[in-house]
This record gives C-alpha cells, sequence and structure tokens, in this order.
C-alpha cells in the first residue's frame, strides 16, 4: 500500500461518493417533504408531461361535466315549457270540440275569444323560457362544451353548423272574431322531427329541410285555429273541423320537440357520467405518475441515510492516511 500525501485517492472517492448519496438523500427527503415523486423537471422530464397532460385533461373535464349539468339543466326548462304548452293546446282542443257543437255565432265567439287568450298565454311562455339569455323556443341555439379538448360540443336546437333554430311563433286574433295563427320555424337539423306539407296533406315526418332562398328560417307550416270562419253552418264545420285537426297536429308536434329534448337530456346524463368517471380515472393515473409512494420513499431513505453514514466514516477514515506517513518521518 502506497502512501501519498499530495493525492489522497481514498478520500477523494470517499467524497465523491458522500456527495452522490448526500444528493440523493437530499432528493429524497424533498419527496417525502412535498408527496411528489417528480418535483421538478430535472427529475422526470417524459413523466413530468405525462402528469400535467392528465391533469389539464381532468381539469378540463371537470369544467366541461359543470357545463353540461348547465345544458342539462336548459333541456328541461325547455321541456317544461313544452310540457306546459301542450297542456294549453289540450285545453284549446277542448274550446274547439265545445265550439263544433254551439249552435249560435256568440257561443262559437266566446270559444274563440277564450281560444286567443291561450294563444297569448303559448305566446308569453315562448317568450319568457330562456337560459343564460338564450331564447330557446324563439330561434335561438345553445352549445354545450362538455369535454377537455376542442370540438367535443354538443348544439343544443340547431344544426351542426350552428344555423336558425326551432322557432314557435303563436299571434292571437286580435277580436274575438278572427283567429289565431301558432307558426313552427326550422332549419336544417338532422334528425330533428319536422313538421312537413307533402301532397296538400300534413303529417309528422322525419326529414332534412333546406333552407329557403329568402330566409334564413323556414315557415314547416302554419297553423290556423278559427271557429268563427264562414257564412253559415257548413262553413263553420269545415273551419271548425280544420281547427282540431291543426290542433291535434301541434300536439302531436309537441311531443316530437319533448322527444328531441328527451334525447338531449339523456345524452347530457350520460355525458356527466362518463366525465366523472373518466375524471377519476385520470386523477389516480396523475397520481402514479407524480405522487410519491411512502414505502417505497421511506425504505430508499433509511437505506440511503446508512449509505451516507458509512460514507463519513470512510472519509474519516480515508483522512487518516498522511497522518501516518508523519508517524514514518519520526
Amino acid at each position: 500500500m502506497a502512501f501519498r500525501i499530495r493525492n489522497n485517492y481514498e478520500a477523494d472517492v470517499a467524497l465523491t461518493y458522500l456527495y452522490m448519496n448526500k444528493t440523493k438523500l437530499s432528493k429524497i427527503e424533498q419527496q417525502l417533504a412535498t408527496g411528489l415523486r417528480i418535483v421538478r423537471a430535472a427529475d422526470d422530464a417524459t413523466d413530468l408531461f405525462i402528469a400535467d397532460y392528465l391533469k389539464h385533461t381532468y381539469v378540463g373535464l371537470q369544467r366541461g361535466t359543470l357545463n353540461a349539468q348547465y345544458g342539462l339543466a336548459a333541456a328541461r326548462t325547455v321541456d317544461d315549457a313544452l310540457g306546459k304548452i301542450y297542456d294549453i293546446l289540450v285545453k284549446i282542443k277542448d274550446k274547439i270540440v265545445e265550439a263544433a257543437n254551439a249552435h249560435t255565432e256568440d257561443e262559437r265567439k266566446q270559444a274563440q275569444q277564450q281560444i286567443n287568450e291561450y294563444v297569448r298565454n303559448i305566446a308569453q311562455i315562448v317568450k319568457q323560457t330562456e337560459f343564460d339569455g338564450k331564447k330557446l323556443l324563439h330561434g335561438d341555439y345553445y352549445e354545450v362544451h362538455f369535454g377537455s379538448h376542442m370540438n367535443q360540443y354538443l348544439v343544443m336546437n340547431a344544426n351542426s353548423k350552428f344555423g336558425s333554430a326551432l322557432t314557435i311563433s303563436a299571434k292571437a286574433g286580435s277580436t274575438e272574431t278572427k283567429g289565431s295563427v301558432i307558426e313552427f320555424n326550422q332549419s336544417v337539423l338532422a334528425g330533428f322531427d319536422f313538421l312537413a306539407n307533402s301532397g296538400g296533406s300534413y303529417h309528422i315526418t322525419i326529414a332534412k329541410v333546406e333552407k329557403a332562398s329568402t330566409g334564413s328560417k323556414i315557415v314547416i307550416k302554419t297553423f290556423s285555429i278559427n271557429v268563427i270562419a264562414g257564412s253559415n253552418n257548413s262553413a263553420y264545420s269545415t273551419t271548425i273541423q280544420k281547427s282540431l285537426e291543426n290542433v291535434e297536429y301541434l300536439m302531436t308536434a309537441i311531443d316530437k320537440i319533448r322527444g328531441y329534448y328527451a334525447g338531449i337530456e339523456n345524452k347530457l346524463q350520460n355525458i356527466i357520467e362518463n366525465n366523472q368517471i373518466m375524471v377519476d380515472n385520470l386523477k389516480e393515473g396523475e397520481s402514479l405518475v407524480r405522487n410519491v409512494d411512502y414505502a417505497s420513499a421511506f425504505t430508499e431513505f433509511r437505506k440511503t441515510q446508512i449509505i451516507t453514514q458509512a460514507n463519513i466514516a470512510a472519509l474519516a477514515q480515508a483522512n487518516q492516511i498522511p497522518q501516518l506517513v508523519q508517524q514514518l518521518m519520526r
């Protein structure tokens, strides 16, 4: 064994490993103090990228879930309003049937006056039915961005290109001798149930209706409700029967539209539940990548601590070698 005092190899080696183990020990202490396996990017840049991606994805999904809940509330608001309109249409039908059995014009006028008032009620419901500033029965659409990334949205009450949405227009007759009119306007909306006119007969159909060249909205059907028109009993009967037919089509149309919103509600409910499941899984994934395993970290900490103490002892012994040289010089 050579004795050198200018270069103490054993002390240098011990010092190098002491520095390495002290650095490792410091890193483990930071992990135990923070609960994170990746405290800074230098710890593991690749896993940091994965953990950050998982985090911003589930954070976006949490907001998307809240957006979907707003959309669900909007759909239910419209559904409830349509249910009320349907109830009013039932009352209108009752008045039409009553007028059909009336034998004097005064009785029919009284029925028409009440029908007109019912139509005003429908117009008021259409006007008041809104959510977050959107009048969903009067030409507005409602966009629900339910996901964490781009193009993860659902457009309620409009086509995929945000075309003009469903519009219900109810106009009551100004006098007891004038009938009321209810209109349905709608642009292209794939899968929506339209009221269409085919060969002179009106029926419910699933169709894709193109936009009219004269405007952005299409009048699918104008329903007249009038139990007064006509100058004789035959004309009264024809008008009443047509009004009865119209109100029944309106009731069917409302049911169809409610069916559309029922599908929207179910879809949003499924989205909310799926988002919540995804958030739970993404959080777990991020935790596995980012957070420290305390059992493993404490085991590593104790091992590194013992090795560090051994390094210190070895360094102390290595520093005794130059003193042996002094003994040789005596």
